[in-house]
């Protein structure tokens, strides 16, 4: 009785993995295919969107202040704000909307306000803080399922 008891506490050995694996191989076989054939069907259905990025850098003034007194003294989150809503300005963005014809299929049943807010979805602006803590870069990202267009547009964000 003692003896079956370690008998079945032991590990199997390589030979008897290889057997089970030989004897229940649609089991292992068929789900894996089932899986790769459900991803590769899902990589044709679901489309493709593009993140199109640029990064500005912010010069900082370079002359002492024991010189000559900074007149600007801005926090950082001021200037985030500021540039923010430069960028995502109403009329910035309906401009860049008409000149690159973005969101085609949706300016028949939606109106301009609707498309402003689509735009602004599909940006994102990120910060970079330099070793004194200063604004010293910031990237702009633009979303868009057109490669050339997320590049155009994210290119017109940043001028």
């Amino acid at each position: 009785m003692e003896a079956e008891l370690q008998e079945s506490n032991e590990l199997p050995d390589f030979t008897e993995i290889k057997g089970i694996v030989r004897r229940r191989r649609w089991q292992f076989l068929v789900p894996f295919f089932c899986g790769w054939l459900l991803v590769w069907g899902a990589s044709w259905v679901i489309p493709s969107t593009y993140r199109s990025a640029t990064l500005i850098l912010v010069e900082q003034p370079s002359v002492p202040e024991k010189y000559v007194v900074s007149n600007i003294d801005l926090d950082i989150q001021y200037q985030l704000d500021s540039i923010t809503q430069q960028i995502l300005s109403r009329t910035r963005l309906l401009h860049i909307i008409d000149s690159l014809g973005l969101y085609a299929n949706d300016r028949k049943h939606k109106n301009p306000d609707e498309l402003v807010e689509e735009m602004r979805k599909d940006i994102e602006i990120e910060l970079s803080h330099g070793d004194d803590k200063k604004l010293s870069a910031f990237n702009i990202y633009y979303v868009n399922r057109d490669p050339k267009m997320a590049q155009l547009a994210t290119s017109e964000l940043a001028n």
